[in-house]
């Protein structure tokens, strides 16, 4: 037998990786929303396609509205007059008139992000990165409804409020000027109600369905389809089923506030108050759905904060 020496067992050895405890500012838990509202933001912005030709046919609309205002502020327009029952000039009728053309370019923000926020994310698998951290059910939805809001609001509230401003500018005199401050209020109010139709509806719609396409054709079909069908049986049954309309609804609303008439139109037969519980209602119940939804697929076996 080999009296050879048997090798002494190694000795353990603790290596530094040199780990140290974050050390650094913590955002507390009432701010996760807005790391959420930056990164919709962010993603919204990334190509043209998504956000950015929107704002450049936002931009567009801005700058024709003003032009028309400044170029052709003395010409009476057709359809639209005012409480006294005398044709309204596009001095005053522009601003409202160009509501409908904010809304459309609005609608196709919310049919490109808007419908696809809660959809893809499902599909994508992102509710396990959500939720597998700190991130409660309110913090996801109150950071992306905030997203699209900011998105929604560049071009709602933006183009809206600058051609408040020229209307300022085209005053005749100190008096004229102090007559129509209320038109910058009357701007911001309906910018952020639009800016809220066109953030949460579409964001509802995107809950109802796991398919980003699917939740794009739901909310293009009630948008287009089923508001002109409420205003056609409007009109067969006299009644105010056209509010379901939100297109026409938030022109009427446009009117109403700018102290304008419409003679003839798709908003005519809306009355304003009856136009308003109709966009905060589409509103509050795609909010709700989008609640209900998120705290659902939260409670499945995901994870996350309470």
């Amino acid at each position: 037998m080999s009296d050879a020496p048997v090798p002494a067992r190694p000795a353990g050895t603790i290596h530094d990786l040199g780990y140290k405890r974050y050390g650094g500012a913590r955002l507390a838990a009432s701010t996760r929303w807005l790391v959420i509202m930056r990164q919709q933001v962010a993603h919204g912005w990334k190509t043209w396609w998504r956000f950015k030709a929107a704002l450049g046919l936002g931009v567009i609309v801005t700058f024709v509205a003003g032009g028309v205002m400044f170029l052709l502020q003395d010409r009476a327009v057709k359809g639209v007059v005012l409480p006294e029952g005398i044709a309204a000039t596009l001095t005053d009728a522009t601003l409202p008139r160009a509501m409908q053309w904010y809304s459309r370019v609005a609608f196709l923000v919310s049919l490109t992000i808007g419908a696809r926020v809660v959809a893809g994310d499902v599909q994508s698998g992102a509710f396990t990165f959500y939720f597998a951290r700190s991130v409660r059910p309110r913090d996801y939805v109150l950071g992306k409804l905030a997203g699209m809001c900011a998105l929604i609001a560049m071009i709602y509230v933006g183009g809206p409020l600058l051609l408040a401003i020229a209307r300022l500018g085209l005053s005749d005199s100190t008096d004229e000027l102090i007559a129509i401050l209320p038109v910058i209020p009357k701007a911001l109010a309906m910018g952020m109600l639009g800016t809220l139709a066109f953030a949460a509806v579409p964001l509802g719609f995107s809950a109802l369905v796991h398919n980003p396409r699917y939740a794009m054709a739901l909310w293009a079909t009630y948008y287009l389809i089923v508001g002109g069908m409420a205003w056609v049986l409007s009109r067969i049954t006299d009644s105010g089923i056209a509010a379901l309309d939100l297109a026409a609804s938030l022109d009427r609303i446009a009117y109403y506030l700018f102290d304008l008439q419409v003679v003839w139109g798709r908003s005519k037969r809306i009355d304003p108050a009856l136009a308003l519980g109709s966009v905060l209602a589409h509103a509050a119940a795609a909010i709700a759905l989008v609640i209900y939804q998120v705290r659902r697929a939260h409670l499945s076996g995901i994870g996350g904060a309470s």
